[in-house]
């Protein structure tokens, strides 16, 4: 046997350089107000009958962008002594909300409910459901002033899709730069289908929209030890989308194609109905088939009957009949009628947005995601779809993070 040698570099050899700290440890969260805009929706109820645009929210440079608030307050001067939300109502107060990036590409682009189930079902929060939120106010039949108002709800974009170690973070150092395009819609379509209108002589509807930005400070050097902080995110350049696609469905056997992120990998799909014959998630709802059959390619990827599907989704979001009654549809913490969301994100703890990357569904550019069932009647379905994209366009490249 021949003797032991040592081969360990002498001190002041050419060590390897130390792993930088993960990007979150050399920064500062940060959250500034960036926008503050009342906009009058008409002089009165009876003359609100346009959607109207809110000024164009040109985002100030923060550093690194993690995601954007509103606080939402719609209120009236004077005279309002009617009306009551249903269906998707107060979010159908918001016609829709898009996002563009620096080169002007619509990154994300919702309606105003869509807004809403994004936050309740992304895995951004742990409570996300923005009618679950601690400042959420309905008051339709009265709200003629800012501080008792007819609505008010805290609404968020993200861009941040894990915290652990802020993937999806954009650069923001520039302006002008990323911007935010939000329109409002009518009085009819603000109380929702089956609502109950306003008092038509309501004096100055209006809406106040202040805008907040999450960020990360720019990171520091390194650590007194020497270690250094690494400068950017895993996978820079790396972007989270959330687009709609629609198709009117017969009633009977039918199938839905995805179309909205093929070829990148899926992090969620919120699927939801409408009655092709009044528009509303409600009548539509038992329409949904029992089971249903995701198919991705040739994988079965499930199929799943109704309840099943309402027990996985409680189960997951904590919708539960804890110290009462279980929570009716399209109330804080219940399910959501005609909603059926799809996610990929729960593969490190029970949790939604507890996730390390391992699930999400990897599509090429022919790839096949199909839903299928016997509809109970005539619809108009809806995808929902949130999907990431890096720069190499690899999924593996998200769970090693480089």
């Amino acid at each position: 046997m021949p003797p032991l040698t040592n081969t360990s570099k002498a001190s002041g050899g050419n060590a390897p350089a130390p792993m930088p700290y993960p990007f979150p440890v050399g920064v500062y969260e940060s959250t500034v107000q960036d926008y503050d805009n009342t906009v009058v929706l008409g002089a009165t109820v009876a003359a609100w009958t346009s959607p109207v645009q809110a000024p164009l929210w040109n985002i100030s440079p923060t550093g690194w962008l993690r995601g954007i608030w509103f606080d939402i307050t719609l209120f009236f001067s004077s005279g309002n002594a009617a009306g009551a939300f249903a269906a998707d109502g107060p979010w159908s107060a918001i016609q829709k909300a898009i996002l563009y990036d620096l080169g002007g590409e619509v990154i994300i682009s919702v309606l105003g409910y869509e807004w809403m189930i994004m936050n309740k079902f992304g895995g951004y929060f742990n409570t996300g459901d923005p009618r679950g939120d601690l400042t959420f106010v309905t008051n339709a039949a009265a709200g003629n002033s800012q501080a008792s108002p007819a609505f008010h709800g805290m609404l968020y974009l993200p861009l941040e899709v894990v915290l652990r170690d802020a993937l999806g973070v954009v650069q923001n150092e520039s302006k002008p730069g990323w911007k935010v395009e939000l329109w409002f819609d009518t009085a009819a379509n603000a109380v929702g289908v089956g609502g109950t209108a306003f008092t038509a002589a309501a004096v100055s509807p209006s809406v106040r929209v202040k805008g907040y930005l999450d960020s990360y400070t720019e990171p520091a050097a390194g650590a007194p030890s020497g270690r250094p902080f690494a400068q950017s995110p895993p996978l820079p350049g790396t972007l989270q989308y959330w687009k709609q696609e629609n198709a009117s469905l017969p009633s009977g056997t039918a199938k839905f194609d995805l179309s909205n992120g093929i070829g990148f990998p899926l992090r969620n799909i919120l699927y939801y109905v409408r009655d092709a014959g009044n528009s509303t998630r409600a009548t539509a709802d038992p329409n949904w088939p029992d089971p249903t059959t995701l198919l991705i390619g040739n994988i079965n990827y499930f199929t799943r009957g109704r309840q099943l599907w309402l027990s996985k989704l409680g189960k997951a979001y904590g919708f539960t009949a804890y110290g009462g009654s279980i929570p009716a549809a399209d109330t804080a913490g219940g399910r959501e009628n005609g909603v059926f969301p799809v996610w990929f994100t729960l593969d490190m703890a029970n949790d939604p947005g507890q996730e390390l990357r391992f699930k999400y569904i990897d599509t090429q550019v022919n790839s096949l995601v199909r839903l299928t069932g016997i509809f109970g009647g005539t619809t108009t379905f809806f995808a929902l779809t949130n999907w990431i994209a890096t720069p190499s366009q690899n999924r593996y490249a998200l769970i090693a993070g480089g």
